[in-house]
C-alpha cells in the first residue's frame, strides 16, 4: 500500500472515530460533518488505488465514487448524494438552532449506522483485497 493511501485510510479511520464521539457529545451537525470527511478520505484512497493519481481536490462523495469505479448499493449512493447535498450546511449553518432541529439524535444515528456501512462496505471492495 503506498503511503498515501495508507494516510487516506487513516485519516478515514479517524474521522469516523471522531464522528463517533460527536454523537456521544451530542454535537450532531460536526457529527455528520465527520461522516462526509470520513467517507471522502475513504472514496479519495479508492480513487489513488485505481487511477495511481493524486484523488482531487473535492468534497463531492459522488464525483469520487464514479473516479474511484466503486461499486455501491442504491441506497448507498442516496446516502452519499444527501451528504453532498448537505455539503457547507453542515459545517456552516444560517441557522443553528433549525439545523440542530433537522438533525436530532435519531436522524443523526441513522447517519452514523449509514456512514458505518459504506465505509465497511467499500472496504471489502476487491481493490483493498489485493493489497
Amino acid at each position: 500500500m503506498s503511503p498515501e493511501v495508507k494516510e487516506w485510510m487513516e485519516q478515514a479511520e479517524y474521522d469516523f472515530s471522531t464522528a463517533k464521539a460527536m454523537f456521544h457529545a451530542r454535537k450532531y451537525l460536526y457529527m455528520i460533518y465527520m461522516c462526509q470527511l470520513a467517507l471522502e478520505k475513504i472514496l479519495k484512497a479508492v480513487v489513488a488505488l485505481r487511477t495511481d493519481k493524486t484523488p482531487p481536490k473535492t468534497h463531492k462523495l459522488l464525483l469520487l465514487v464514479k473516479l474511484g469505479q466503486v461499486n455501491l448499493v442504491e441506497e448507498h449512493l442516496e446516502f452519499l448524494g444527501t451528504l453532498d447535498a448537505i455539503g457547507s450546511g453542515a459545517r456552516y449553518p444560517k441557522d443553528l438552532a433549525a439545523a440542530r432541529k433537522t438533525y436530532s439524535r435519531n436522524v443523526a444515528q441513522d447517519y452514523l449506522v449509514k456512514t458505518k456501512e459504506i465505509l465497511e462496505w467499500i472496504k471489502k471492495d476487491q481493490i483493498f483485497k489485493q493489497l
